[in-house]
């Protein structure tokens, strides 16, 4: 990253960190943060919300291509706890090296990641590739999480579907008619896409080297095969939510995690790819059964 850029990024964070904590912490008891960290020797941007009664640390990982921002709508109700929100390295406002993206990369990015900031048998819950690389994670380093939480998750679907192609190609021409295109396919036809939703995708591909991480990233995913076959190693409570109306990793890929005795599976009427957006108050209801059961 360089200088100018550098400064440019902390500038618009430091306006976003505003907006942010007037729009979610709004009681005494929380203490919101954003920050850079080094990790890898790059610098990763995170959100943290720490409550003071709590012992209990949920981490939050988006998904290809996103930014922490879109956990903005669910954070609210996650009061009982304290909250890590990363911009993943590659992705969000962290730096963007033009280097291979790859699954051991990732990993080797959660390592550091939770021993610099002192994580410690975390619940964790992912979106789509961060659902993926959540599972990715746990095969490598089984008794880490104690809980996981996993929104429609990358890693099964056989082929890209026309959601998924035209998010990415949303990716590489970052138009505003493109991004709206593939926010509303990517949606129930019901749910409104927020216009700041938009505007701040398009900011962040249009980045340096924001094309490169995503495209090196989606061939990473693509080349992992081994994934379906490894779930029936889940030994950890795992809670598996799929939106009914997912035209972006349908929501027949929730049948590769029905019938494991550790995964509960749970499918969210008119909700697509994302549906902690869509319907945050109902989707953290479901979760909070899991995590408190």
């Amino acid at each position: 990253m360089d200088i100018d850029h550098k400064i440019l990024v902390y500038f618009i964070l430091s306006i976003n960190k505003i907006i942010i904590t007037m729009g979610l912490v709004s009681d005494r008891q929380r203490n919101e943060t954003m920050d850079f960290i080094k990790i890898l020797g790059y610098n990763i941007r995170y959100i943290k919300i720490d409550q003071v009664k709590s012992n209990e640390t949920i981490i939050l990982l988006h998904g290809i291509g996103a930014s922490a921002e879109r956990w903005s709508e669910l954070v609210p109700f996650l009061y009982n706890c304290n909250i890590i929100i990363p911009d993943i390295i590659g992705f969000g406002y962290s730096e963007k090296p033009r280097i291979e993206y790859n699954i051991d990369l990732f990993v080797k990015f959660l390592d550091e990641l939770f021993l610099k900031l002192e994580i410690k048998n975390p619940i964790i819950m992912g979106s789509s590739f961060g659902g993926q690389l959540i599972l990715e994670y746990y095969f490598r380093h089984k008794d880490f999480f104690k809980k996981m939480i996993l929104v429609s998750p990358a890693g099964t679907q056989e082929r890209p579907t026309l959601a998924l192609r035209q998010y990415t190609y949303s990716c590489l021409y970052p138009t505003r008619e493109n991004t709206e295109r593939a926010f509303k396919m990517m949606s129930h036809f019901n749910h409104t896409v927020k216009d700041s939703m938009i505007k701040d995708f398009i900011n962040r591909m249009k980045q340096p080297n924001a094309k490169h991480s995503f495209v090196s990233t989606l061939l990473a995913l693509r080349k992992n095969s081994d994934l379906q076959d490894n779930l029936r190693e889940i030994k950890i409570p795992t809670l598996v939510i799929w939106g009914k109306e997912d035209n972006t990793i349908p929501v027949e890929n929730i049948e590769y995690f029905r019938g494991i005795p550790f995964v509960k599976t749970c499918i969210m009427s008119d909700c697509g790819h994302v549906p902690f957006v869509e319907k945050p108050l109902e989707f953290y209801k479901i979760v909070k059964e899991f995590i408190d059961s």
